[in-house]
């Protein structure tokens, strides 16, 4: 039986169905209330000799008085750049800035990122400047896992990946001025085209006969 996590399945299900398609060499950042990856190399899901491998949401981006994730380390990329994050970096901005915001009105234990996007759209540059930061912070990350494998493409998956160039526009930026000299203009970004609920379902479908036994 094949065994594997909902970013792996997701990442298969993109290679199989998706933008990915036909790609050998790639990496699936899933953007969710947690950051989950699938590392493709050579055409195969890397699993390690364990099969946890591929744990990028749990890089450690902000090595000093980083926020505490659920993993029990402090710093990760998860805890910035997943919805989750958002609403915390929303949280964040609305204590330490005094500029006017919509997302002011909200009880803030209650925002998310969707609230986050819907007052961008209507021009609320704070809400913009928390999506500015978010996607540094990812750009910033990407460019050193390209560092990892030289992917093909990099796909980004999930709601917070549909929040157009919001999110889009930074983490290109920060990519490109991150990333090692020898890499630049090498790895496309990518937004998945697939459902939030399909990916994993086809992804598991496909690796029915793709991968013969996992332990």
């Amino acid at each position: 039986a094949a065994i594997t996590n909902d970013a792996n399945a997701a990442a298969v299900g993109e290679m199989t169905y998706g933008v990915a398609r036909g790609m050998k060499n790639f990496i699936m950042i899933t953007l969710g209330t947690g950051v989950g990856s699938g590392i493709v190399i050579d055409g195969k899901i890397v699993y390690g000799h364990d099969g946890f491998a591929g744990e990028l949401g749990h890089v450690r981006v902000i090595r000093n008085n980083g926020r505490i994730c659920g993993c029990g380390r402090e710093g990760c990329l998860e805890t910035y750049t997943s919805a989750t994050g958002v609403a915390r970096t929303a949280r964040e901005f609305l204590e330490m800035s005094e500029k006017d915001s919509s997302l002011r009105f909200l009880e803030p234990k209650t925002i998310t990122s969707k609230d986050v996007f819907d007052a961008a759209e209507k021009g609320d540059k704070l809400a913009q400047e928390i999506f500015e930061f978010t996607g540094h912070l990812l750009g910033e990350a990407l460019a050193d896992f390209v560092a990892f494998s030289s992917p093909e493409a990099i796909v980004l998956f999930g709601g917070l990946a549909k929040s157009g160039d919001y999110i889009m526009k930074p983490v290109e930026k920060a990519l490109n001025e991150h990333v090692l000299n020898i890499f630049k203009g090498k790895t496309k970004l990518l937004v998945s085209e697939l459902k939030d609920s399909d990916a994993a379902v086809l992804g598991a479908s496909a690796l029915g006969w793709e991968v013969k036994d996992l332990k």
